[in-house]
């Protein structure tokens, strides 16, 4: 009896397994959120860091409005002066300046000043070759590099509705068109539909930290791999200078994140800090001399050489996403957008992208296993549970070693597991059946 009852327990269990192996790749689950999750820690970056701009720096740079909704140009400006003394290779500013602001003169002086900075633009796009506009160029012109720094191709998690962020598509080709004032108010001009490839925001940034020609060459390049409509690009990140990866520039790149924020590996500077730093030279720049900027050791140390992405982590600017690191709640926005750009920025100079191996090589793998576990069943016993409930672990398990193993090697095992599961379920309900 007891056995009886043993045998009943795990056929249940694999039941429930088996409806949350099948539930979470239907529902989207990726094995690689698993798997960035289990991964061990991250050696620091040598190739990125990120300034934050929180509530504190907000506070320092206008206690009256210590959560505006625009940036304030003039602290971004102050900011990007400060890296360019600072060494900073590239500067990402992951802040839209669609609209035209106070201070916007003072942040074009220093992106001029400075040379090789980015700034964002946003777009939605239903897909990575359908892409819609959502806002305009920047008002800083041929100053900055505009780059959309829309993470989509986000998907909907699992149970909260929320987006979660596991891939971006490089270029997108979108119809520019000129603003003042708020979107979607006051156009001037209407739409330009010019089909232009634009860069992801990290893939600009990538680009100018490996290539001395900057912006001019970027743009020749992409218009030369890419066109259509919808845009299609023939070319792969080694034409621009870039570690090579599967698949061309129009796919999407899958996200190799480097860990939880706060355990990833990346330099994270306050902006408070900079602001204090600064402060006795804006004291004496109100009385009418001008000191110049001085950078700690450990602050040179971060920041020289690198790129610096620029961006709010403050409550007001709603700027964060679910990654794989929520799982398996997938409930909470637990990575600001600046950061997620920072480890895009660091992987495509690194050279370590996500290689999948899912589709048809990984259903036939299923049918197979699911084919073995039936021609196995004449004696559907405790045994046979044991043998194939350790088959499905060590699938799961294998699938992380070949992750570990190969750097970033995805095995989706979510299929090959539900298959042993649901077969040993159906084998093992028809045997109890018959008794």
């Amino acid at each position: 009896m007891g056995r009886d009852v043993a045998h009943e327990v795990v056929v249940n269990v694999l039941a429930a397994a088996a409806l949350g192996a099948l539930a979470f790749v239907a529902l989207g689950g990726r094995t690689e959120d698993i798997y960035l999750r289990l991964a061990g820690a991250e050696p620091p970056s040598t190739h990125v860091a990120v300034l934050a701009i929180d509530e504190e720096s907000l506070y320092l740079w206008n206690p009256e409005e210590s959560a505006p909704v625009v940036t304030p140009r003039g602290l971004l400006a102050e900011l990007v002066d400060f890296l360019r003394v600072a060494e900073a290779r590239v500067v990402v500013l992951d802040v839209l300046t669609d609209t035209s602001a106070e201070g916007d003169e003072a942040l074009r002086a220093a992106a001029l000043a400075h040379g090789r900075v980015v700034a964002a633009e946003r777009f939605s796009s239903a897909g990575a070759h359908d892409p819609v506009p959502f806002a305009p160029a920047t008002v800083l012109g041929t100053a900055v590099v505009a780059a959309f720094a829309n993470l989509g191709q986000e998907e909907a998690t699992l149970f909260s509705g929320e987006m979660q962020v596991r891939a971006v598509p490089p270029v997108v080709a979108v119809a520019r068109s000129l603003l003042s004032g708020r979107w979607p108010h006051n156009v001037v001009g209407g739409y330009s539909d010019d089909d232009q490839p634009v860069p992801a925001l990290a893939l600009a940034a990538a680009y100018l930290a490996v290539n001395e020609g900057g912006a001019p060459e970027l743009a020749r390049s992409l218009a030369a791999m890419c066109g259509g409509t919808p845009v299609q690009c023939h070319g792969e990140l080694a034409s621009l200078g870039l570690p090579a990866r599967d698949g061309s520039l129009h796919e999407a790149l899958p996200i190799y994140f480097r860990g939880p924020e706060g355990a990833d590996g990346i330099p994270t500077i306050p902006a408070s800090r900079v602001l204090r730093l600064l402060a006795e030279r804006a004291v004496a720049r109100s009385l009418g001399a001008e000191l110049p900027v001085s950078v700690p050791a450990d602050l040179a140390a971060d920041l020289a050489g690198r790129v610096v992405l620029v961006g709010r982590v403050d409550g007001a600017a709603a700027d964060k996403f679910v990654t794989p690191y929520s799982f398996p709640a997938m409930q909470e926005a637990n990575m600001a957008g600046v950061r997620v750009h920072a480890h895009l920025v660091d992987r495509l100079l690194a050279g370590r992208h996500l290689r999948h191996v899912d589709g048809p090589p990984v259903w036939a793998g299923a049918a197979l296993l699911a084919a073995l576990v039936l021609a196995t069943s004449r004696r559907a016993g405790v045994g046979h549970l044991v043998a194939w409930g350790t088959a499905a672990l060590a699938t799961g398990a294998g699938g992380f070693f070949l992750f570990e193993l190969y750097d970033g090697l995805l095995v989706d095992t979510g299929p090959l597991v539900g298959a042993v599961c649901v077969s040993m379920v159906a084998v093992h309900l028809y045997a109890r059946g018959k008794d």
